[in-house]
């Protein structure tokens, strides 16, 4: 049976914990859900000769074991602690930084230089050539009796539809596209558009041309409108797109594509995955090829992709950021049929790239990169406004750009505590052991914890600020999980390396739900 990736959806335990420890001990740990942004129960440290790991007590050459078994279930711990090399963990107010037409010029300057942005719309219009070189291939499958060439009525069949011809026409399609003829250009239509957000703007484009005080303005434009634009450059066809919705005060993604627009399907959820993942026990192979098949396909080594990508972050002037994870990459697209009715097999895999993720490092200290894009809300009376995450990411192989991702940059502030005092590292994981059976015990058959980290993490306050948060420093327990199918009997692993089992505040023992983030 083909199995679909599942997320881990991480949830906030709402009640309080109350941790015994050794015997005869009358300590107590306290884990609670944190309902506010302050720090009062956060205390300032003074400064130690000794390294933040040795503060805490982390294990000797970092490495951490112990095991939970509770047949069935098996939690067993043999892993790497990550402790940024410094003595001081600073907790830092954090804003959003603003989605204005001042970074949307500099993006399109260092993305795309001179390269003129085309307005989306028109451009990916059919031109005559092309409908005249559809219509040839569909009459040619009409000649031949290929009444159903692209599998709808097939795959209508196979799901058991009574009236399965009704999902496809070929003579309707025909007739379609001659219509479409008498209103196509002859040729691409290619208008040049200014990317950014503005009020009187079309729906998928900024198209006219700004004021001098617009032009010079830091002020964030007010049409929420989504921006889509096209630019040539390098051998390729990009596609550019500004959004703000939701959880998303900033969102811009740009995507290659290939040369043949009329045609092309721009969905980047079928574009770049890491090959680690499509090489999990979980995913369906297909055709997978090795990972040095893929290496040569790239065509670059890691090192040359992060150098490229951070040449990128320097002219963005985002330079209190570095790459946190560099990894191998596959492009696929799934064998599902046309009306989605199909299995999950890959149809093809087309290209290969080095994707690079991007975090801040504050004084030496970093933001944990995380696969949660954060922004949800608990509670479904719309009482408060999303925030998400902040992330960087880049794919980039041996031609250039792939792909580019910036959403939520934060605006850092000033610390509110310069030195925090944080819990020992014995004190954190005596809250781990006695969360993680709570939380997996019913739903998975066994987790292994191979990495732990202490990082930064934004958490906030929906109900009171949407706009204002703080970088606080958080443990977090990386691994993989392992179920059992529910039909074969047959055990599979999900591993993923970025998305973390369980989410600790340093400095008080809060549990922390990264999809909420708080």
């Amino acid at each position: 049976m083909k199995k679909t990736v599942l997320l881990l959806l991480l949830t906030v335990l709402s009640a309080c914990i109350t941790l015994g420890c050794s015997s005869g001990s009358k300590k107590h740990i306290i884990v609670r859900e944190k309902n506010e942004l302050n720090t009062d129960s956060y205390r300032q440290t003074s400064g130690t000769p000794d390294t933040l790991a040795g503060q805490l007590q982390v294990p000797e050459k970092n490495l951490y074991s112990g095991q939970y078994i509770d047949d069935p279930f098996q939690l067993i711990c043999s892993a790497e602690v990550v402790v940024p090399e410094t003595d001081q963990v600073p907790v830092f107010k954090v804003g959003q930084k603003p989605f204005n037409q001042t970074w949307i010029d500099r993006v399109t300057d260092v993305f795309f230089g001179n390269h003129p942005v085309y307005d989306y719309e028109k451009y990916n219009q059919p031109t005559r050539e092309w409908i005249s070189e559809k219509l040839r291939q569909l009459r040619s499958y009409q000649a031949e009796g290929n009444l159903d060439p692209y599998g709808y009525i097939a795959s209508a069949q196979a799901a058991g539809y009574e009236n399965p011809e009704s999902f496809y026409n070929l003579q309707s399609e025909i007739q379609r596209w001659e219509q479409i003829y008498e209103a196509s250009p002859e040729t691409v239509e290619k208008v040049e558009v200014i990317p950014g957000f503005g009020p009187g703007a079309p729906d998928n484009c900024f198209y006219r041309e700004p004021s001098a005080a617009e032009s010079s303005s830091a002020e964030t434009a007010s049409s929420d409108d989504p921006f889509f634009g096209i630019v040539e450059m390098d051998g390729g066809i990009f596609l550019y797109k500004l959004k703000r919705s939701g959880s998303f005060h900033m969102d811009i993604g740009i995507v290659r594509g290939d040369t043949e627009i009329s045609d092309k399907k721009w969905s980047e959820s079928s574009w770049f995955q890491p090959y680690w993942l499509q090489d999990s026990s979980d995913a369906p192979k297909g055709n997978l090829p090795s990972r040095e098949a893929v290496e040569k396909l790239a065509g670059i080594t890691p090192a040359q992709a992060a150098a490229m990508t951070d040449q990128y972050m320097e002219k963005l002037g985002l330079s209190d950021f570095s790459p946190k994870r560099v990894e191998l990459s596959l492009s696929s697209r799934y064998n599902t049929d046309p009306i989605g009715l199909g299995s999950e097999e890959y149809l093809d895999y087309q290209d290969a790239a080095y994707q690079i993720i991007y975090t801040r490092d504050l004084r030496g200290f970093p933001i944990t990169p995380d696969n949660s894009n954060g922004g949800v809300l608990e509670y479904t009376d719309d009482s408060g406004s999303a925030w998400g995450y902040e992330k960087v990411e880049f794919y980039v192989n041996q031609e250039g750009l792939q792909k580019a991702s910036i959403q939520n940059l934060y605006e850092i502030q000033k610390p509110m505590i310069d030195n925090l005092e944080l819990m020992s590292f014995s004190d954190i994981t005596e809250i781990f052991w006695k969360i993680m059976p709570v939380r997996f015990q019913n739903n998975t058959d066994k987790i292994n914890i191979n990495r732990i980290t202490l990082g930064y993490m934004k958490i906030y306050d929906p109900g009171l600020s949407s706009t204002t948060g703080l970088l606080v420093p958080v443990w977090d327990f990386f691994g993989t999980r392992e179920i059992y199918d529910p039909d074969t009997g047959e055990p599979y692993t999900m591993t993923y390396p970025t998305t973390s089992f369980l989410t600790i505040n340093a400095a008080d023992g809060t549990v922390i739900n990264r999809n909420y983030g708080y």
